[in-house]
């Protein structure tokens, strides 16, 4: 699994799944708005699931994901 993060700790993982590619990302719910930023997507706990026919350009994981980066920046606790 391809992951993102420090010597801390990973933030973001990704991984390919036979129909969509998930984005791993801790407890969603501790990131604020969740519910407005990933409304075209399935979610788990602590993945979004990403499906070809999305148009991620017109969604909001991009500020998703900014979001969750400066959670984990001041310090937040994303994990699961």
């Amino acid at each position: 699994m391809l992951s993102y993060g420090t010597e801390q700790g990973d933030l973001f993982g990704l991984n390919a799944q036979k129909g969509y590619v998930s984005l791993y990302v801790g407890e969603i719910s501790k990131i604020p708005n969740v519910g407005s930023l990933l409304e075209p997507f399935d979610t788990g706990k602590g993945c979004i699931r990403i499906r070809k026919s999305i148009d991620i350009p017109s969604t909001g994981l991009e500020e998703f994901i900014c979001a969750a980066v400066a959670l984990w920046r001041s310090g937040g606790d994303s994990s699961c």
